[in-house]
């Protein structure tokens, strides 16, 4: 049996699936999932604690950074080499460029044992970072035995980077598709739905100043949370606009709570500054509503394709308002996303991905070879 460890930061459920997954159809692999922490205070996922299979957490210190669009937030493990000698894995797949990557990365050459990146973000989302952490990007995707990209985005940074092509495998991020495509689509005739925090980044403030110049009609509903001042700011926009009473203010929704969010949904929009995926788009997408995506959510080139929907610059207030008002008056649309391909998102064929790298960095590498002491699974 190969033992495989992947390491990334906390349990996001559309993660925790993709790995419960690997972890019950591939009896050969033996796969250990290293978390850096348990949660993040921006976040309010409910995880099924059934599926953290082989599940380790690291006693790790979580740094919280302020940004001018969002939060960062960085991990500093403590225990991460212990781990990885305890499961004695034949090979390693870490997450970015953060301590715990550059620690495991360290491990993997001392003990001779393919490494593998993998990567969500992209020129776009990484357009502002330090010589450091540029210093961090070159080291690890010029040492790596192989990368995986959770986009053509991600890929198209490796490549600027200077990884070879055969090197990169793609293996575009994903969640459980039956969530969202198991119920009857119920549109409701302008229901239009944002799904997503209140933060800077994501753009709300963009959508409300472009449907103030809509002509169609429309209601807008709003799934996600905010901190009072966030959600006081566009709510005195949207008064300000003369739009106040036609919004709806959901809250945060998860499953099928979620799932009849879409349902009744004729249009999603996702008017973001910055996304280096924008998973909500493949909700959308499986739950067979068109889209109306930023060009500045990444992961939208994989997504959106023209069956499912167009792309749209938010900061043009008043292309984005003829492409709303276009999108609310074109019904067909509601008919060609069905036609629109979704088997490229399952689980079988995103863990592809996985397996074509941990086998090419393992021939690579001559096969791997365990810790001394060690005799593994």
């Amino acid at each position: 049996m190969k033992t495989v460890a992947l390491i990334t930061n906390i349990p996001a459920p559309y993660r925790v699936d993709l790995f419960y997954y690997f972890q019950t159809h591939f009896p050969e692999y033996s796969v250990h999932v290293i978390y850096t922490g348990r949660g993040e205070d921006n976040r309010r996922w409910q995880v099924d604690e059934k599926k953290l299979l082989n599940a380790h957490f690291l006693n790790a210190r979580i740094l919280k950074i302020r940004g001018a669009l969002d939060n960062r937030y960085i991990h500093l493990p403590g225990n991460l080499g212990k781990v990885l000698t305890e499961i004695s894995p034949r090979a390693v797949i870490a997450w970015e460029y953060n301590p715990a990557a550059i620690q495991s990365r360290i491990w993997c050459r001392r003990h001779r044992v393919p490494f593998i990146h993998l990567t969500d973000g992209t020129l776009h989302s990484e357009r502002n970072i330090g010589s450091l952490q540029t210093l961090a990007r070159k080291w690890i995707t010029g040492t790596a035995d192989a990368c995986i990209a959770s986009s053509t985005k991600a890929k198209e940074k490796l490549r600027f980077y200077g990884v070879p092509e055969e090197k990169i495998f793609l293996s575009l991020l994903t969640q459980d598709a039956d969530t969202f495509s198991a119920g009857e689509k119920r549109p409701v005739q302008g229901r239009i739905l944002y799904v997503g925090s209140m933060i800077r980044r994501k753009g709300l403030d963009l959508l409300l100043e472009a449907l103030g110049k809509t002509r169609e009609p429309w209601q807008l509903h709003i799934v996600g949370n905010g901190t009072e001042q966030e959600q006081g700011a566009l709510k005195a926009q949207a008064e300000a606009l003369g739009i106040g009473d036609r919004i709806c203010w959901q809250g945060f929704r998860e499953g099928a709570a979620l799932a009849e969010e879409y349902a009744q949904a004729e249009l999603f929009v996702l008017p973001t500054r910055e996304d280096c995926y924008g998973l909500v788009l493949l909700e959308a997408l499986l739950s067979g509503t068109p889209i109306l995506s930023s060009i500045y959510a990444d992961g939208a080139y994989d997504i959106v394709t023209p069956e499912a929907g167009r792309l749209v610059d938010p900061y043009d207030a008043q292309d984005f308002a003829l492409a709303l008002d276009q999108m609310l008056k074109d019904k067909p649309c509601l008919e060609s996303i069905r036609q629109a391909d979704v088997s490229r998102f399952s689980f079988r064929e995103t863990i592809k991905g996985y397996l074509d790298a941990i086998a090419y960095a393992t021939e690579q590498a001559g096969g791997g070879r365990r810790p001394e002491g060690k005799t593994g699974s």
